[in-house]
């Protein structure tokens, strides 16, 4: 029993919003079940396929190694169910390692991602555009202004959390990639798309009240079209 019926149920019942938090055990998701608590979503952790409802939203954050995170998806049987409820449009957000992996592979290693994006995963290089030596990884706040209706849900202007030597290529997805940002003129996709699956390589869990409003956000639209259903 997932403890809820149905996403109606669940939404006039309980103003605390529930949510599935994917835990691949590649990283602390601490943070982020924090943060989500806070704005006032019920979160409930999942590590099994067996354990994913289908029946509300799912969070699939990550840090680490994106060969230890594809092979947690086929052991944990993730890779199958989330790919059914990606299929569904299911409203799903990946963070950081969580949108790589939507991606079809990576540089770091081994291992295919969801496929979901038609691009690869790059590692910055060691020296920008401009010829002078980057510090990798890139680990800064860097301003976040998405363009008018980028998003299908309003974020305010502000700023975000960057912490990843890799990022999604926006070259090849022009149509996914919803929101671009550059280090060292390395252009590189902040938000992507993917039917209701949206990726973040920033972490909104780390980034104060500009991360609220992005989680908020997301968390409204993903309920709407549950519940528009």
């Amino acid at each position: 029993m997932h403890g809820y019926n149905s996403a109606m149920e669940w939404s006039a019942a309980n103003p605390a919003r529930p949510l599935e938090v994917v835990d691949l055990e590649t990283g602390n998701i601490g943070s982020v079940l924090k943060m989500l608590v806070r704005i006032g979503v019920a979160p409930r952790v999942v590590r099994a396929a067996s354990e994913v409802s289908g029946e509300v939203p799912v969070v699939l954050p990550g840090v680490g190694h994106f060969s230890r995170a594809a092979a947690a998806l086929d052991a944990s049987g993730m890779r199958r169910r989330l790919g059914e409820l990606h299929a569904a449009n299911l409203p799903f957000l990946g963070i950081c390692l969580g949108a790589q992996l939507m991606a079809l592979r990576s540089e770091e290693g081994s291992g295919e991602g969801l496929g979901w994006l038609g691009t690869e995963i790059r590692r910055f290089p060691d020296v920008g555009t401009d010829g002078s030596r980057l510090r990798v990884p890139h680990m800064a706040w860097q301003p976040f202004r998405p363009p008018d209706g980028a998003l299908p849900f309003a974020v305010p202007p502000g700023r975000m959390y960057f912490a990843h030597s890799y990022f999604i290529d926006p070259a090849p997805i022009p149509g996914q990639s919803l929101c671009e940002s550059e280090f060292g003129g390395v252009r590189f996709c902040s938000v992507a798309r993917s039917r209701h699956a949206i990726g973040a390589q920033f972490h909104p869990e780390k980034s104060h009240r500009f991360g609220m409003g992005f989680f908020s956000g997301w968390v409204e639209w993903a309920w709407q079209e549950l519940l528009s259903r």
